[in-house]
């Protein structure tokens, strides 16, 4: 589709930076009438958008939870769901005297409806003690919501990924792409190891270039940079270059303004 660059180099693998833009058009399509890109906050961990609570437990989870509902714009009124927490999970396991490896195998949330049309939405409750992985985490399962009523993108094999780039939409994208990785060495007296997580779907140089399409569509980035991890910072700055050495790529993808 995009293969005329005239040699320029792709920032993404062409397949999967095709399928970017294709999707960004799709969401502007379905839901721009509704929040166009351009009136679309960049939420960012501070008390605008996160305002402070003396809240613990599933109180304050869902205090969060409704700041993110008021970011994406999708109030209870109109987008009715539970939120519950998953039984607490194990995150460490060792496997020799002085070794321990930790993983989180489960999800660090879900998405589902009841047979009743209930909508539930849980979270792994060990993320209250890590507000940014949680923000991303129930923001992704809120585009779920989003995305749930057009049965063409629910049941497309890229709809994870798709989930991802709604949450860049919806303005969160800070919060996922932060989030996408993280490798930590730990270590004590009597133990060492080494835990990863990864949260979502996309890579962090597709979320890098997903936070430069939505700064561009915006019309500004928000000042997201400053609240990104360095090495996503780094990366969103090449993305912009990129996209300005390629204008006619956001081509047609917003609407003109009324």
């Amino acid at each position: 589709m995009l293969g005329g660059l005239f040699g320029t180099r792709r920032f993404l693998d062409p397949d999967v930076e095709d399928w970017h833009l294709d999707t960004w058009r799709i969401l502007v399509e379905r839901f721009g009438a509704e929040v166009a890109v351009r009136d679309t906050p960049v939420a960012l961990p501070t008390r605008e958008f996160f305002p402070p609570t003396d809240a613990s437990g599933h109180d304050k989870a869902l205090h969060i939870f409704g700041c993110i509902r008021a970011i994406m714009q999708m109030p209870e009124a109109d987008w009715p769901c539970r939120l519950e927490p998953q039984p607490r999970r194990v995150t460490g396991e060792r496997v020799a005297e002085f070794v321990t490896i930790a993983g989180d195998q489960d999800p660090n949330g879900t998405f589902r409806i009841q047979p009743d049309g209930e909508v539930v939405i849980s979270y792994a409750p060990d993320l209250l003690d890590d507000p940014g992985v949680l923000v991303a985490t129930l923001s992704h399962e809120m585009a779920h919501y989003l995305l749930a009523s057009e049965a063409d993108l629910v049941e497309d094999e890229t709809h994870e990924l798709m989930t991802d780039l709604a949450v860049a939409y919806a303005g969160l994208g800070v919060f996922g792409a932060n989030a996408a990785f993280s490798f930590q060495q730990h270590g004590d007296a009597f133990s060492q190891g080494w835990s990863s997580r990864s949260s979502g779907y996309l890579s962090p140089r597709s979320w890098a270039f997903a936070l430069a399409v939505f700064g561009r569509l915006r019309g500004d980035d928000g000042d997201m940079g400053r609240h990104l991890k360095p090495e996503i910072e780094h990366l969103r700055r090449q993305a912009l270059k990129y996209l300005d050495r390629t204008p006619d790529l956001l081509a047609g993808i917003q609407p003109p303004a009324a």
